[in-house]
């Protein structure tokens, strides 16, 4: 009895012994494992608990012009948190910034006292002032970090070629927007150690990551140039009061935009956010998202290719009666009487919509739609800005002849004004089409170029005799447009007015856009600009009156910037030009009024269809510069 007794016992004992020890073991294998295997994750554990990261926001890259003048930049601002277990009064801290900040009393308490968070965020992009004063109160549990918010020192110039950041400095709209990923730095932060309430333990290790800043972009902009547009557009304003207006300035020898200007905008340190469909209305770039037919500024690229083709020659000659019958459509020239007979290059000066019906069906269909492909109309160009449209070409197959006809004098296609301007270019710069572009080099932040753009040639358009023919072409159109008076004295500056009717739901809606497109200087061009103007509202819908006198202002101030040599400097002092007053000739017949306004060397422009002057502007008695364009309206007698 007894040796069973003793028997169990060791039985007992064994299996206490084997299950202690398969404890320890098990225990000494966890221990191994969480030494060994789960040491770096513990690690993390720990060193997120007894550290606070503060960040370091990275400087966003500046945005400069092709001189280097700052069209975007940063300013240092603070975002104020709140670390409830350091707070000591939180009635007082609540108060405090509260007051300070604006904001509401119960929505900070209740952050000020939420312990289950480490820190809260009280407010972004607090200015330097402010947290100066809320540190002057020694407020425990209040800490600030660094940040940088976006600065646009030239206010509402640019608005929608450079576009804004969101309030985390993510480019939103833009320039911005494009090349964000470049533009935005590499964060760094700040590692410190603290005890279980947040206070940091003094002597400890404290780790620093510095930030990395980033790329700055030099844009092909010129701010002067840019100015100019943009004074030339708030006069356009003014006094047009049209719905829309948009300028660009390239320079035709390499597809640099020098400067892109859109009405209406706003202050990009004001974005009106608040009005979110007002917004993205306002902030879309007309010049390079909407498209519409430019009517006569087109007429120069049918010219050009049915010169290059063959299909025209200097010496053809024209009749306009002042129409032309196609697929038994009548299709009018805006002069209703007709220009009579004329030549080629006077079928350009007085954009004579006859003419050009000739030549585009002289081209014929396959040729028309081979001068869009050409030309770069149909498809986007690859300029480096978000929404690019490639224009509107009609279905090959669907066209009709008298849409081919239409065709010839910039009807019933449609493009960007990027791509109108970008083909005047190849116009006039010896046939090379470029890519248009913005972006001229980025350098990191101690100034070493890190990328630098190219020239890129799309295509080539026409040759350099046909170019040559152009220019002087274009050149041609401004003499006349001026008259005996030259356009800017001692210069010679080329161009081609627009006029097309707007649509609305497959009807002509009443209203219509106008336009101009400039080459200067006229025999060996470094500008082009072009002016179009969305319903203008002022005396007349014609380019000659609604775009012409701003691009001119823009030319002009660009000759004093670059000191442009004159070529004829005795027009310097040609002191023929005076001032002449207007006359009244409402109810005067319409051919006696022209010679009366020709011989006081003013430029006329008709407008309407009669025998009658209805209306005249200027008004009469209002004193103008000779060589000046009027504008009078003509209908029938009992007006």
């Amino acid at each position: 009895m007894l040796n069973n007794s003793i028997f169990s016992l060791k039985k007992r004992l064994l299996a206490i012994f084997l299950l202690v020890s398969f404890v320890f073991f098990a225990i000494i294998i966890r221990l191994g494992y969480l030494q060994l295997g789960k040491s770096g994750w513990l690690q993390a554990k720990a060193i997120d608990q007894w550290t606070r990261e503060l960040p370091i926001n990275a400087l966003r890259g500046d945005i400069v012009d092709v001189n280097g003048v700052k069209l975007a930049t940063n300013y240092t601002t603070y975002d104020i948190y709140v670390r409830a277990s350091m707070v000591e009064d939180s009635v007082r801290v609540s108060h405090e910034l509260s007051s300070i900040l604006g904001l509401d009393y119960d929505t900070t308490y209740k952050k000020v006292v939420d312990r289950f968070v480490s820190e809260s965020l009280i407010k972004m992009q607090a200015s330097k002032e402010i947290v100066e004063k809320i540190k002057s109160l020694d407020l425990k549990g209040v800490v600030f970090s660094e940040n940088n918010s976006r600065y646009y020192p030239h206010g509402e110039m640019l608005t929608q070629v450079l576009g804004f950041t969101t309030i985390d400095n993510v480019g939103q709209a833009g320039l911005e927007a494009y090349y964000n990923k470049y533009l935005t730095g590499v964060d760094g932060y700040v590692l410190e150690e603290g005890d279980v309430h947040g206070v940091r333990i003094d002597n400890t290790l404290r780790t620093y990551v510095p930030s990395i800043a980033g790329l700055d972009l030099h844009l092909t902009i010129d701010v002067m140039v840019q100015g100019f547009v943009e004074r030339a557009l708030e006069v356009l304003c003014k006094e047009q009061k049209p719905a829309k207006a948009s300028a660009i300035v390239m320079n035709p020898k390499t597809g640099e935009i020098v400067a892109m200007a859109t009405r209406p905008n706003f202050d990009l340190n004001n974005v009106p956010r608040n009005d979110v469909a007002g917004l993205m209305e306002t902030v879309k770039n007309i010049n390079i998202v909407d498209v519409y037919e430019p009517g006569s500024t087109f007429k120069c690229v049918t010219m050009a290719t049915a010169i290059e083709k063959g299909y025209a020659k200097l010496s053809d000659t024209f009749f306009d009666p002042g129409y032309r019958m196609v697929d038994n459509e009548k299709i009018k020239c805006w002069k209703l009487t007709g220009h009579g007979h004329q030549t080629l290059s006077e079928g350009l000066c007085n954009s004579c919509n006859s003419v050009f019906v000739d030549l585009a069906l002289r081209l014929g269909k396959e040729n028309v739609y081979e001068m869009f492909e050409t030309f770069g109309i149909g498809e986007p160009l690859g300029v480096d800005f978000m929404g690019e449209s490639g224009g509107i070409v009609m279905d090959y197959d669907y066209s009709k002849t008298v849409d081919i006809a239409r065709m010839g004098f910039g009807q019933a296609v449609a493009m960007t004004p990027l791509q109108l301007i970008t083909a005047i270019c190849s116009l006039v710069n010896g046939g090379n089409l470029y890519k248009p572009y913005f972006l001229k080099s980025m350098t990191d932040v101690n100034g070493r170029v890190v990328y630098e753009s190219t020239v890129s040639k799309l295509n080539t358009t026409i040759s350099k005799e046909t170019s040559d023919i152009m220019k002087q072409m274009m050149i041609d159109v401004i003499e006349q447009y001026s008259g005996y008076y030259p356009f800017i004295p001692g210069y010679d500056v080329g161009g081609k007015t627009g006029t097309s009717q707007k649509y609305a739901d497959g009807r002509l809606s009443g209203e219509y856009i106008a336009s101009f497109v400039g080459v200067f200087p006229g025999t060996d061009p470094d500008y082009v600009i072009l002016v179009v103007v969305d319903e203008p509202g002022g005396a007349s819908y014609y380019g000659s009156i609604a775009a012409i006198p701003y691009a001119k202002m823009v030319i002009e101030n660009i000759i004093k910037y670059k000191k442009y040599e004159p070529v004829r400097p005795e027009e310097l002092t040609d002191d023929k030009k005076q001032i002449v007053v207007m006359p009244n000739l409402v109810g005067c017949g319409v051919y006696n009024a022209v010679a009366e306004l020709e011989s006081l060397g003013l430029y006329v422009e008709v407008q309407g269809d009669g025998d009658i002057v209805v209306s005249q502007f200027p008004k009469a008695d209002t004193q103008i510069s000779a060589g000046s364009v009027v504008m009078i309206d003509v209908g029938n007698k009992g007006y």
